[in-house]
C-alpha cells in the first residue's frame, strides 16, 4: 500500500518506518527537522507541518493511508503549542485526507489522554478523556482523540492507538523515556523518586500498528501497554547490564516538586534537559499501575514482549552504538 507517515523521524517512527519498507509497502514522509534514522530508507520525503493544511494535502495525495505520529511533547505545565500542533493538527489532517480520498488514519494517541483515576479500578478504553487536564500535554492529546474518534466515517476509518512509557532500540535522538534511561546507566541522577511507569517496547507498538492496518475498527481507540514497573526496578536493572550503581537516595515527591523551579533555571543556563519538571512529577506520581491492553490483544493479535527483555535490548543498542 501507499502510505503517508508524520513523525518518521521520531523513536517509533523510526522503527515503524523500517518496518513497513520490510512489509514492501511505499512510504511518503513529512519530515519538519532531520531524518536521522530513516535517511537511508527507500522512501519519499517532503518537508513541511503538520501546523500548515496545504503540507499535509501534499503528503497524503495518491496515498492510501496516513500513519499520524508527529506530535509535540512539553515537560511545561502549560504550553500552547501544545494545542496548535497536538490537537489543531488533527483537524487540518483530517481536512487533507478527505481532499486527497485517504481511506484510513492510524493515530497516535497516548495513555495520557485518559483520565487517570480512579486509580484502584483498572484504566482501559471506557475510561474519559481528560479534555479539562491542569496539563497542556495531557489535554492536547485528549482533544486531539477526540476530533479523531468523531470524524471516522465508512470512507475515511480513523483508528486510535494510545501507548503507554515507549522505550526500546533503535532510537536516535535518543527519546524522552530513552534518554531517561542513559542518565540512570551513566549514574547522572542524584536519587530516585518513588513511583514508576508502564513500559511498552517501541517494537511491539509497531507490530500493533501494522495489525491495526489490517484488523482495526474505525472509531475505536486501542491501548497499547506492556507492564508496569517502579524507577527502583528499572535501575537495578540496568546496573546488571553494566550501568553505574543505583543512587541510594530515594527524593520524595514534595521535596523534587520544591526543588523544580531552582532545577528548571539550572537547565536554562546549562542548556540541558531539567532533572525535573511538574509533568515529569507529575507524571511519575500519578502512573496508573493497572492499564489494560486486552482489547488491543484480542482485535490486534497483540502480544508484549518482557520488560527485561525490552530493556536488555535497549541498553544493548545504545552500547552497540556508542550512546554508552
Amino acid at each position: 500500500m501507499r502510505i503517508a507517515i508524520t513523525g518518521a523521524s521520531g523513536h517509533v517512527g523510526t522503527n515503524l518506518s523500517r518496518l513497513l519498507v520490510q512489509e514492501g509497502h511505499q512510504l511518503r514522509a513529512l519530515v519538519y527537522q532531520d531524518l536521522t534514522g530513516i535517511e537511508h530508507l527507500p522512501m519519499e520525503f517532503i518537508r513541511g507541518d503538520v501546523t500548515n493544511e496545504e503540507d499535509l494535502v501534499a503528503l497524503c495525495r495518491n496515498c492510501e493511508i496516513v500513519i499520524h505520529l508527529a506530535a509535540y511533547i512539553s515537560l511545561r505545565k502549560k504550553d500552547k503549542d501544545c494545542r496548535r500542533i497536538n490537537a489543531d493538527g488533527c483537524v487540518n489532517l483530517i481536512k487533507a485526507a478527505k481532499k486527497t480520498g485517504i481511506r484510513k488514519i492510524i493515530h497516535f494517541s497516548s495513555i495520557h489522554a485518559f483520565n487517570q483515576e480512579p486509580f484502584d479500578e483498572t484504566l482501559d478504553e471506557n475510561r474519559s478523556l481528560c479534555l479539562n487536564s491542569p496539563i497542556s500535554y495531557n489535554q492536547s492529546k485528549a482533544w486531539g482523540q477526540k476530533f479523531m474518534i468523531e470524524s471516522s466515517t465508512r470512507d475515511l476509518e480513523i483508528i486510535v492507538l494510545n501507548p503507554t512509557a515507549i522505550i526500546g532500540p533503535v532510537d536516535y535522538t535518543p527519546s524522552f523515556f530513552g534518554h531517561a534511561l542513559l542518565r540512570f546507566y551513566r549514574g547522572q541522577n542524584p536519587g530516585i523518586i518513588p513511583g514508576g511507569y508502564n513500559w511498552v517496547d517501541v517494537r511491539d507498538v509497531c507490530q500493533a500498528t501494522l495489525n491495526a492496518l489490517e484488523f482495526g475498527t474505525g472509531g475505536t481507540s486501542y491501548l497499547i501497554s506492556g507492564s508496569w514497573q517502579s524507577l527502583k526496578t528499572v535501575v537495578n536493572e540496568i546496573r546488571k547490564l553494566g550501568g553505574h550503581a543505583p543512587p541510594r537516595l530515594e527524593i520524595p515527591i514534595f521535596l523534587a516538586q520544591i526543588a523544580t523551579p531552582l532545577l528548571n533555571i539550572h537547565s536554562y543556563i546549562s542548556k540541558k534537559p531539567p532533572l525535573f519538571t511538574y509533568v515529569a512529577l507529575d507524571t511519575i506520581k500519578n502512573s496508573h499501575r493497572d492499564i489494560s491492553h486486552e482489547k488491543a490483544r484480542q482485535v490486534l493479535k497483540y502480544n508484549p514482549r518482557p520488560f527485561d527483555v525490552t530493556l536488555y535490548d535497549t541498553i544493548k543498542w545504545f552500547q552497540d552504538n556508542k550512546y554508552i
